[in-house]
């Protein structure tokens, strides 16, 4: 894991884990050398493997939330951004200090790196953006998986029942036949239902991760807006 990824990872809360607030000091010449000038091919979100099926609702999934964030840095603008100032905004935390004063004190700070209101929203916006394009990539990949698993899977069960209802017709002769055709039935239909909640699971669990972080993100927009604006 690189070292930008692990400070993405500390300035954004992910639910459900106890995240440590970064040592450095926000806009470090260190941070501005892990900036990439040209955007990187993220990994990709939905592998054959989507994990475990439930049809309990989504929750922010840590596989997920790196994917996200991955695409977050490997988009990371030059010089102070959002992420600089998310940065500040997480250090000042610590401190006693109401939410306004926060981020009037982190924007202090970013306004030596050139830093200004309309800056910060229009960078933070592009990373809602980014954040955009890999749902869209997730939404295609997912359709890619439904279709491989579960709509092959239904035209496995219309071809047995097909074959079913022809052997039915010769129940006396076939009875032994049918039987076996009506086994591989209830699996495959056991196999589709835990394919299909499978699906639906890991888009719940994106689903959960990409908008924990649209929220952060949204919520930073809207604070600095009321309190810089």
């Amino acid at each position: 894991m690189s070292s930008l990824l692990k400070n993405l990872k500390s300035i954004f809360v992910v639910e459900g884990k106890d995240q440590k607030a970064p040592q450095t000091t926000s806009g470090s010449k260190e941070d501005t050398k892990r900036k990439r000038q040209t955007p990187k091919e993220s990994q990709p979100i939905l592998s054959a493997d989507t994990g475990g099926g439930s049809e309990d609702g989504g929750v922010v999934d840590e596989k997920f939330t790196d994917i996200l964030l991955r695409a977050i840095e490997a988009n990371n603008q030059d010089g102070f951004d959002y992420i600089e100032y998310k940065k500040s905004l997480q250090n000042l935390s610590k401190m006693e200090m109401d939410e306004g004063t926060t981020y009037k004190s982190a924007y202090a700070a970013a306004q030596t790196m050139g830093a200004s209101p309309d800056g910060l929203i229009q960078s933070a916006s592009r990373y809602l953006s980014v954040l955009a394009t890999e749902e869209g990539k997730f939404e295609a990949a997912l359709e890619k998986q439904r279709s491989k698993q579960i709509d092959g899977g239904v035209d496995r069960i219309k071809q047995l029942q097909a074959k079913i209802d022809e052997k039915q017709q010769k129940i006396d002769r076939l009875a032994v036949e049918i039987e076996t055709h009506k086994e591989e039935l209830g699996e495959t239909e056991l196999q589709v239902k835990q394919a299909g909640q499978k699906v639906q699971k890991t888009k719940d669990n994106f689903i959960a991760s990409y908008r924990q972080l649209v929220a952060q993100i949204q919520s930073d927009i809207d604070k600095i807006q009321k309190y810089l604006g």
